[in-house]
């Protein structure tokens, strides 16, 4: 895409680029323009190029690409979050079998319910770190005898 009016290296990332074209290819891109912010917003949900794009499509001026937009951040943003939950979901199972207790021994002695222990192995739900921690603190005693 050409951007007029804005000092903007074209073949350089797209995460380099002031918000001005970033806004320009938004208003005046082709679908193979949206896609290249789509991947770099997969890569980095929460970085500058995914705000920066989640504020100007925050101003409702281009039909049908604030939506998308909108949506593959959300997306993104979605999935980093479930991939978070999985890793400490794996990590808890790990820990309780390691002390070998039942998932009512296990959420009793860290002063959770059994319910709520199994939501967080099963990654439905992410542990505070409080909770984290308490899960934590009962593997350890059993490590340490």
């Amino acid at each position: 895409m050409r951007v007029r009016h804005v000092d903007v290296d074209t073949e350089g990332p797209v995460t380099d680029w002031p918000a001005e074209a970033i806004e320009a290819l938004m208003d005046r891109g082709t679908l193979s323009d949206w896609r290249v912010l789509a991947a770099e917003i997969r890569r980095s949900p929460w970085g500058g190029l995914a705000r920066t794009v989640e504020s100007i499509a925050g101003w409702h001026e281009h039909y049908g690409v604030d939506a998308l937009m909108r949506r593959v951040i959300g997306t993104a943003r979605e999935e980093v979050e479930r991939r978070g939950r999985l890793a400490y979901a794996e990590e808890i199972r790990r820990w309780r079998a390691e002390t070998r207790m039942t998932l009512r021994q296990y959420a009793r002695a860290a002063g959770t319910s059994a319910s709520r222990l199994s939501a967080y192995e099963h990654g439905t739900v992410a542990p505070t770190t409080d909770v984290l921690g308490r899960l934590r603190h009962v593997v350890d005693t059993v490590r340490d005898g």
